[in-house]
């Protein structure tokens, strides 16, 4: 990898990374000493995106903003973040979806942008696990494990393992852009628009066919080369973390398509089912 840049300039910043080397390469998490700087920069302009979102909505926005309860203004400074977040996300997946490396070989191939891409995307999933952490109430167990097992697996394939599986593991954030528009309408007071009810049956099949399709797939795909022992250059355990991973969220996804699938039967219901499931 190439050297670190402002090392010569900053020695102490040298000696930092050479302290999280020495504290993280043992661990096979050799990504974190190359990249703690941009996952650091990615979660701070996180928590200032977070903190100017109120103010920039209250001058463009001022009688939406005026309108909405304490529990909407929350997700809509979340589903905000989560929109800039799930875009970024898909762009760079698609980006490198038919990438040499990375499909030929599924357990060590790598690409250097691509991991710069996934070192600044971090800085959401910490972010992320921390606001399930601090609202646990609201978000739940399945949020927070969501949350906790992104973190670790960004490390993981920042650190060249199973790099290849960030792609039917991230490409599902093509689902969750729809699902943060879904949320930005219905804060803003227009759920029972033709827009809102196109965006969630285009959420709904977008869930489906990538979650549920192309998600589910490949860890299977993955479960079965890992109990083959073919796990490549890929460090062992981080290959049976990354199966139980997938596992875990076509288990999550299966869930919440029970919840969507209600959702969806109550948003595109026609008026009559509608008023029948209010009484």
């Amino acid at each position: 990898m190439s050297e670190h840049i402002f090392a010569n300039e900053y020695p102490f910043l040298s000696r930092l990374d050479d302290l999280v080397h020495a504290v993280f390469d043992p661990l096979h998490l050799q990504g974190v000493g190359y990249y703690w700087r941009p996952m650091l920069f990615s979660w701070l302009l996180h928590v200032a995106l977070i903190k100017l979102i109120p103010q920039t909505t209250k001058h463009l926005l001022p009688s939406v903003y005026a309108r909405m309860s304490k529990d909407d203004k929350r997700l809509w400074k979340t589903s905000l973040v989560g929109l800039v977040h799930t875009v970024y996300d898909s762009w760079f997946v698609i980006k490198h979806f038919h990438d040499v490396a990375l499909n030929g070989d599924r357990m060590g191939g790598f690409n250097r942008e691509f991991e710069f891409y996934l070192a600044l995307a971090m800085g959401y999933y910490v972010w992320d696990l921390t606001v399930c952490i601090l609202n646990f109430r609201s978000y739940g167990p399945m949020y927070l494990i969501h949350a906790a097992l992104g973190v670790f697996g960004i490390l993981v394939m920042t650190s060249r393992h199973l790099q290849f599986y960030a792609i039917p593991f991230l490409l599902p954030e093509v689902s969750s852009v729809l699902l943060n528009i879904r949320h930005l309408l219905k804060v803003s007071g227009l759920s029972n628009t033709l827009v809102y009810k196109i965006n969630f049956l285009i959420f709904v099949v977008a869930f489906i066919a990538i979650r549920i399709g192309f998600e589910m797939y490949h860890s299977a795909i993955l479960v079965y080369q890992v109990y083959q022992g073919n796990t490549g250059n890929a460090f062992y355990p981080f290959a049976v973390y990354f199966a139980a991973l997938g596992v875990t969220l076509t288990t999550l996804n299966f869930i919440w398509l029970k919840q969507i699938l209600v959702a969806a039967s109550y948003t595109l219901g026609t008026p009559k089912k509608r008023e029948v499931k209010n009484e």
